[in-house]
């Protein structure tokens, strides 16, 4: 009986680390891929040019204006583009 419960003991400990391989594996990748997802992110908030122009016109004006939405904040920012 106690040969059968060493090996149980034994099976166990292999089985607790293995998983505590697969822990370490798997926190590995979450750090990779949080890396990325911060990467990715920062691209997609980079402002485009004609935003950033607009915004650094209005700072030096010290003239600021309201807009009922993006879409006419948009409008107003190509429209002066074109002028």
């Amino acid at each position: 009986m106690e040969a059968e419960e060493m090996h149980s003991e034994m099976v166990e400990i292999d089985v607790l680390k293995q998983i505590q391989n697969d822990l370490a594996f798997i926190k590995r990748k979450v750090n990779i891929i949080e890396e990325e997802v911060d990467a990715i992110s920062g691209d997609i908030h980079e402002l485009r040019p004609e935003y950033v122009k607009k915004l650094q016109e209005i700072e030096k004006k010290g003239k600021f204006l309201s807009f009922k939405n993006v879409d006419e904040l948009r409008k107003s920012i190509e429209s002066s583009e074109q002028a």
